[in-house]
């Protein structure tokens, strides 16, 4: 199965359900040729090499034959039509809105349009940290997700150090994940004692900090951990 995502520049859409209806037919309609579309779907290429062979319309950062449509389609929008198990799906709407484009995603009928928060292009690779809350018992798991992540090797010694640091409410622990970017994980334990709030700090790219938020979305929701991996 695969999962679509729609983008084209902010504002130029006003159905974005039947303008991604119309894209997903090579049916550009009223979406005019913008400067931001190249520079966007540049900047995917440049990040992630491999989303190459799930973008379309047809350009030249792509080596097969070009496909139907409007010969300056690439100029108007970039559809994505990616696995489920692509990994940094919560860095695109991001990525588009530093870049003035509109994300649309037609699983949960969502637009995600740039706004005030929206991190100008040259911020995306300066993101000082990530934050969430997590179960008291996913700790360790985190930390060795996001340890894996950069290139850090989490081990006993390291979930040694943690056990009891957090058990009484208001208690709080930094840890230190000496990987590649090094980051430091400071960790809460609130009133409640079944919940801790998680900060890393360091010098996290777009990439990077979306992966960390991923990894918080998954405790939230309670999906399982990867088989082999410590809960």
């Amino acid at each position: 199965m695969s999962y679509d995502l729609y983008f084209w520049p902010a504002g130029a859409a006003r159905n974005p359900r039947r303008t991604a209806d119309r894209l997903a037919e090579d049916r550009p309609g009223r979406l005019v040729p913008d400067p931001r579309v190249l520079a966007f779907r540049a900047e995917l290429v440049r990040r992630w090499p491999d989303v190459a062979r799930y973008l379309s319309p047809w350009h030249t950062d792509q080596d097969w034959q070009r496909g139907t449509g409007p010969s300056d389609a690439a100029h108007r929008y970039v559809v994505l039509t990616l696995p489920f198990s692509w990994h940094a799906t919560t860095a695109l709407p991001v990525l588009a809105g530093a870049y003035g484009m509109d994300c649309y995603d037609p699983q949960c009928d969502v637009l995600t349009s740039p706004g005030p928060a929206t991190p100008a292009k040259a911020d995306l690779d300066d993101i000082g940290h990530v934050a969430g809350r997590i179960a008291g018992d996913r700790v360790a798991w985190l930390l060795r997700q996001v340890s894996r992540h950069i290139g850090y090797t989490y081990d006993d010694l390291d979930e040694a150090a943690l056990t009891g640091a957090l058990d009484d409410p208001g208690a709080s622990f930094e840890y230190p994940l000496a990987g590649t970017p090094p980051l430091t994980a400071r960790l809460t334990r609130p009133q409640s004692r079944d919940t801790i709030d998680v900060r890393f700090d360091g010098a996290l790219d777009l990439v990077l900090a979306s992966r960390i938020g991923e990894l918080l979305d998954a405790t939230r929701s309670g999906v399982s951990p990867p088989d082999g991996a410590p809960r």
